[in-house]
């Protein structure tokens, strides 16, 4: 029976025994040093020692360790920016993004992306049938693509502040004690087994580039007739999918570099925020969001 060899196969030839041309010129340049040392160098016997060990160990530590990509790649992480922001020169490069506006992102290279979130489904709750449509659904919608599409998976910590906030805020409406009690011990163990279990929330998005055109104007057209395809072939899988506008946009690539406050429509950062209550500071830090509220009293909840 034939068989096939498959074509990523790479064979290094050797030179000297088991070493390939790299190992083997470290093989040679360390046995001449340590030739050099025990008969030619005149040094004392001590130092012929170091320099045998060293020398051997260097060569032992390439041949068999690859020491010399650990090395260049431990120097090449401290040489690497760690740490930058939004706003630094470093993270324009690194996303190449040259602006955010008209629902999409325009990238240096001149193409343009429009990012729809996916509500995510939970498959323990559906029946089989239920599975297999939206199974069979997200295959068929992926055969009928004309056009690449990028899925995009992000793992972010499980955050139930906003619910366990709402869920308190209702209970101190009604003025239930009983259940007040009930709520601490509930938000307690809560925020108690996503620690411990370091339980994440994965967040799905689909990246739809645009067909470029002779003008801006025609490229977010066929960027707007795209997103809405795949939107509607979605649906049909029971797949929910949302166009993603320029604030929503902005704030997730933000949040990749500094965290960021969502309110409403508002986009700010941890220092604006202080800034914005600065004037009518509480005299608690625990009445920081009732001064909130009252800011945003009549434009709805927080």
């Amino acid at each position: 029976m034939p068989y096939a060899i498959p074509a990523n196969v790479r064979y290094e030839e050797r030179l000297i025994g088991p070493f390939n041309l790299k190992q083997s010129i470290y093989v040679v340049i360390g046995g001449g040093i340590i030739l050099w040392a025990y008969l030619f160098s005149g040094l004392p016997f001590l130092y012929q020692i170091m320099i045998i060990l060293v020398t051997g160990g260097v060569v032992v530590g390439v041949v068999m360790f690859n020491l010399d990509t650990m090395v260049v790649d431990y120097v090449m992480f401290f040489k690497a920016e760690k740490k930058t922001s939004w706003i630094s020169p470093a993270a324009r490069k690194l996303m190449d993004i040259k602006s955010i506006r008209a629902d999409a992102v325009f990238l240096g290279d001149g193409k343009v992306l429009g990012l729809l979130k996916i509500v995510p489904i939970n498959f323990g709750v559906l029946s089989e049938q239920d599975r297999d449509t939206v199974i069979y659904g997200f295959l068929e919608f992926l055969n009928s693509l004309n056009f690449p599409i990028q899925i995009v998976m992000r793992s972010v910590n499980l955050d139930l502040e906003d619910y366990l906030r709402h869920l308190k805020r209702r209970i101190v409406q009604r003025d239930d004690k009983i259940a007040l009690a009930y709520y601490e011990h509930f938000a307690e163990y809560v925020r108690n087994y996503i620690k411990v279990n370091k339980i994440n929330d994965r967040l799905f998005y689909i990246v739809v580039p645009a067909e470029k055109k002779p003008t801006v104007k025609a490229t977010l057209e066929n960027l707007d007739g795209r997103c809405e395809t795949v939107v509607q072939t979605l649906a049909l899988s029971g797949i929910v999918a949302e166009r993603m506008n320029t604030k929503q946009l902005i704030n997730l690539y933000s949040s990749y570099f500094t965290e960021t406050f969502e309110i409403l429509d508002t986009y700010v950062s941890p220092i604006t925020i202080y800034k914005k209550m600065w004037h009518e500071a509480p005299k608690h830090p625990a009445d920081y969001e009732e001064v909130l509220e009252e800011k945003l009293k009549g434009k709805g909840e927080v």
